[in-house]
């Protein structure tokens, strides 16, 4: 054999190595631990519970449990409820209020993903960093079914690559120290975009998941959403076109697969469209969502149980069943 085949040989052996290895990080990779979860919105991140027309009642967890769900994810706002100066120290009827949902979902044999919804990151870090280590703290003897995010969305020059890796970092192991073992989900810039893993990495692999949101295509999830009033956008065709869902699975699929190359866990931790689009649009791309999903073992958890993007109607007090269907047939 001459040199020349040496060196091909060589880099052939490298690349089978290499391969081998990815294919085997792609064989280890845990799955995200909620395989079909609810968002509690609109409920624990109002500046009081109730505020924006939904609280959660024992019956709620009830209903998700013996409607085909595994978990719930609560969003919660905990800087309005929190000192503002140090050692900034949480409200503890706020707490005890949020420590009662958790127990009751925990009780029920449910996943919780506890999260911070709306916080101010950037501005306070040290109070944003005391607050998740009270969480943690206070939480720290509950099930291993208890998983905190301590990150929504975050967007912003300040929130990208490296730097959010880095800030990301020192608070998982702030909350790791107060209750180790805890696992702790984080997720990319701009706004949980997948596209955002692109120049993102989880600070490790140990004890964490990866969790991002998919809300695409835009004007067509929040077509009319109120909320946004004169920026709403409008999406005037119809959705459901074969290359409207190759695109979700396409888009499902390179998350996916992102987790895979490193090992990691991944879940859609947000997914849902605004209720002013039609009822048949929104089964139609809550299914082709969910079935994405599991075709590449990604765990879900759909928005939102009744908020503006409803699974369940409040005033009737009952599922909207063929959302319902969408998720779990």
């Amino acid at each position: 054999m001459n040199r020349r085949e040496l060196l091909i040989s060589a880099a052939a052996l490298t690349a089978c190595s290499q391969d081998a290895r990815s294919q085997a990080t792609a064989a280890q990779a845990p799955l995200f631990p909620m395989r079909r979860g609810v968002n509690l919105g609109n409920a624990l991140e109002a500046p009081n519970e109730g505020d924006w027309g939904f609280q959660i009642e024992d019956e709620h967890l009830d209903i998700i449990g013996n409607g085909g769900f595994d978990g719930i994810r609560l969003p919660v706002r905990w800087d309005t409820h929190t000192a503002a100066t140090a050692p900034y120290t949480i409200d503890p009827r706020f707490l005890g209020r949020v420590e009662e949902v958790v127990t009751g979902a925990l009780r029920r044999g449910l996943y919780v993903q506890l999260d911070a919804h709306h916080d101010p990151i950037g501005e306070q870090p040290e109070r944003f960093a005391a607050i998740w280590r009270q969480i943690a703290h206070h939480f720290r003897n509950m099930s291993d079914k208890l998983l905190l995010e301590p990150f929504n969305e975050p967007n912003g020059d300040q929130f990208t690559g490296a730097r959010l890796s880095s800030i990301q970092a020192g608070l998982r192991d702030s909350i790791n120290t107060a209750s180790p073992n805890r696992l702790v989900v984080l997720g990319p810039g701009n706004w949980q975009n997948i596209d955002a893993l692109r120049d993102w990495e989880p600070p490790s692999t140990e004890s964490v998941a990866v969790s991002v949101h998919y809300y695409e295509p835009h004007a067509f999830t929040h077509h009319s959403a109120e909320w946004l009033g004169a920026d709403a956008p409008r999406y005037n065709g119809v959705w459901g076109a074969d290359a409207h869902i190759r695109l979700v699975h396409q888009h499902i699929e390179q998350a996916a697969q992102w987790g895979r190359r490193r090992g990691v866990a991944m879940q859609l931790g947000e997914f849902g469209v605004n209720s002013a689009v039609s009822l048949d649009q929104r089964v139609l791309w809550t299914r082709t969502v969910r079935e994405a999903c599991e075709a590449q073992q990604m765990g879900w958890c759909v928005w939102d149980f009744a908020g503006a993007f409803p699974l369940w109607h409040r005033e009737n007090r009952r599922w909207i069943e063929p959302l319902r269907q969408a998720l779990i047939s």
